[in-house]
């Protein structure tokens, strides 16, 4: 998980995300269960995302098009988790 946070503190970095095709929400979804992730999982993977790099974590989900207010909630709940 810590692997996967770091690749994308890197890509963000580099501003390699922002000249990437647009990847949706969904589709990162549909790619985090592809990898086996369970919702539980996921919950965490934010939370820990948000304790690292709350800036990146934030700019990930900007990344994605999710709804400011979406993006607020998903913050607010990777908070308390952590």
């Amino acid at each position: 998980m810590r692997a996967h946070q770091q690749a994308i503190l890197k890509l963000l970095e580099h501003n390699a995300l922002r000249k990437a095709k647009m990847i949706t929400k969904e589709k990162w979804v549909s790619i985090m269960k592809g990898c086996g992730f369970t919702g539980e999982q996921m919950n965490r993977w934010h939370a820990e995302f948000e304790r690292a790099a709350p800036q990146e974590h934030r700019e990930f989900l900007e990344f994605l098009h999710i709804p400011a207010e979406e993006i607020k909630s998903i913050r607010d709940h990777s908070r308390k988790a952590v």
